[in-house]
C-alpha cells in the first residue's frame, strides 16, 4: 500500500515557504522581483531551527532600543515564569520599561475558538505589561508569525509563540537583518490593523 502524501508535504511547508521567499532575500544571485534600494546593503540571514529560534529572539528583543512590532497568529501564555512565551512576555516588558515600544497585532478568529481565547487571554497580559495590541478582523485569517526588531531585524517563519512550537516541535523560521525588508514588514503589519 502506497504511503500517503499529504504528510510528506505537511512537513516540507516551511522549506517550501523558505524556498519562496529566497528570490527575494538573495538579490546577488539571479533576478529578483524585489530588488534593494541601495545595492551596498546586504541582508545577513540566518536560518532559526526549533529552539534556535527562542533564544535568538530572546537576545534581540534584549538589544532592543526603539521598536518591537510582531504579527502572531497563536501566541499562548499561562502565566508561568518558566513557561518559554511567558518568558517572551517578561523579555517585551523589560524592553517596555527600557523605553522601546511595542506593539502587537495577533489573530482574533472567530468567536469560540482556541486560537482566539487564547489570544485574548494573552491580549490581557501583554496590555498589562505596556504593550499596545490590536487583534485583526474575524472574517479574515491572520496566519503570519512575523517580528520586526528595531526596524531592522526581521523574524518570519513557523514558529508560533506557544511552548510546543518553541520548545517541542520541528519548526524553521529565519532571521534576516535588512532594514528595507524591515521596513516593508512594518508597512504589512499596520495594513492589517489601521
Amino acid at each position: 500500500m502506497a504511503k500517503p502524501v499529504i504528510g510528506k508535504i505537511g512537513r516540507m511547508a516551511p522549506l517550501a515557504v523558505l524556498l519562496l521567499l529566497a528570490p527575494a532575500l538573495a538579490w546577488g544571485q539571479g533576478e529578483s522581483k524585489v530588488p534593494p534600494a541601495d545595492p551596498a546593503e546586504r541582508c545577513d540571514i540566518r536560518l532559526l531551527k526549533d529552539q534556535e529560534y527562542f533564544s535568538a529572539l530572546l537576545d534581540e528583543i534584549g538589544r532592543a532600543r526603539q521598536e518591537i512590532a510582531l504579527t502572531m497568529f497563536f501566541f499562548k501564555t499561562n502565566g508561568f515564569r518558566d513557561h518559554w512565551p511567558d518568558r517572551i512576555v517578561q523579555h517585551l516588558r523589560e524592553a517596555v520599561r527600557r523605553g522601546v515600544r511595542v506593539e502587537a497585532v495577533m489573530e482574533r478568529g472567530k468567536e469560540g475558538e482556541n486560537v482566539s481565547e487564547v489570544n485574548a487571554d494573552t491580549s490581557r497580559r501583554l496590555k498589562a505589561a505596556g504593550i499596545r495590541v490590536c487583534m485583526d478582523a474575524p472574517d479574515r485569517t491572520m496566519h503570519t508569525k512575523m517580528i520586526v526588531i528595531d526596524r531592522r531585524t526581521l523574524f518570519i517563519g513557523s514558529h508560533n509563540l506557544t511552548q510546543s512550537a518553541l520548545k517541542y516541535n520541528s519548526e524553521v523560521s529565519v532571521r534576516i537583518e535588512s532594514p528595507r525588508l524591515a521596513e516593508e514588514a512594518i508597512r504589512y503589519m499596520k495594513a492589517i490593523c489601521r
